[in-house]
């Protein structure tokens, strides 16, 4: 396999994460028991958020017990906001119908959904969702034309390897209708039923995304901003220099690696779901990046 000599590096500075459900979550999965939405801000942020700088949104949120994140109850007041404001947003979902599509329309620049693989781990992490109604979700967002970006968690079930491959195995079916997925890694977080699970080794991460690079060689491979900090990023980011076309939140080692192996640099600045700039910001920012 050819290593890619191009990278996309992301830093985070001009999307805000919003939690339309404040810190509830009917689901409480075990991987994150909702620990993710206390940092989110809430809906009444969103103003002053715009005055600080931030351009665009991942409107998300915990699950209500339909299996649904509530995009339809605040539907007007997104949309009054993205067209005052003109703001983009990237749309986190659960489960979608007929009706939502209409909203997401209305409202998504870019749709977010998280994919897995197969039944046990649904059950073993969620217990509550339905794994057909979630790939019937995804694929009505795919046949609607949303731009959708599919998120597989590695390691998600106590940090094994469990759902990945029959996830990957599914989107090769419909490779056509995507452009990118997204991946994030198992990270054991406090709190949590799965906390004193470790993350999977780095190691089988880098072989598992090599073989999806094989399996998608024309696609935009992501390693998104949830995987865990430390040594262990350092050493994630390091080896998929060369796999993954974008590194979410990269270490200053990284960027420099990046520098002195001459691959072509580019910047942005947004949650790493939106569309890249093809031209990107080669100039950066000045920044190093994230030094955990």
């Amino acid at each position: 396999m050819s290593l890619i000599k191009e990278i996309e590096f992301v830093i985070l500075k001009n999307t805000s994460s919003i939690s339309l459900t404040g810190n509830y979550c009917f689901l409480n999965c075990k991987h994150c028991g909702g620990h993710y939405l206390n940092n989110m801000a809430r809906i009444k942020d969103i103003e002053d958020l715009v005055k600080n700088g931030f351009t665009s949104f991942l409107i998300s949120g915990g699950l209500l017990p339909d299996g649904k994140v509530p995009i339809a109850i605040f539907e007007d007041i997104l949309y009054n906001l993205k067209t005052r404001y003109n703001l983009k947003y990237n749309v986190h979902t659960g489960y979608v119908d007929e009706k939502d599509i209409q909203i997401l329309k209305k409202l998504a620049n870019t749709v977010s959904f998280d994919l897995v693989g197969d039944q046990q781990t649904v059950k073993e992490v969620y217990e509550e969702l339905d794994f057909e109604k979630i790939w019937s979700s995804f694929e009505l967002l795919v046949k609607n034309d949303f731009d959708v970006k599919p998120h597989i968690t590695i390691g998600l079930n106590k940090g094994e390897f469990s759902h990945e491959i029959k996830a990957i195995e599914k989107l090769k079916k419909i490779r056509d209708r995507i452009e990118e997925i997204i991946f994030l890694v198992f990270i054991p977080t406090v709190g949590t039923e799965f906390y004193s699970y470790q993350p999977p080794k780095v190691s089988e991460v880098v072989s598992f995304l090599s073989k999806v690079r094989k399996d998608f060689p024309h696609k935009k491979l992501t390693l998104g901003c949830m995987h865990p900090k430390g040594k262990y990023r350092e050493e994630l980011q390091t080896n998929l220099l060369g796999i993954v076309n974008k590194i979410v939140q990269p270490i200053g080692k990284v960027i420099e690696k990046a520098e002195r192996e001459n691959y072509r640099i580019s910047y942005s600045y947004e949650c790493c779901a939106f569309p890249s700039n093809e031209m990107g910001d080669r100039m950066g920012s000045g920044t190093k990046g994230d030094s955990k």
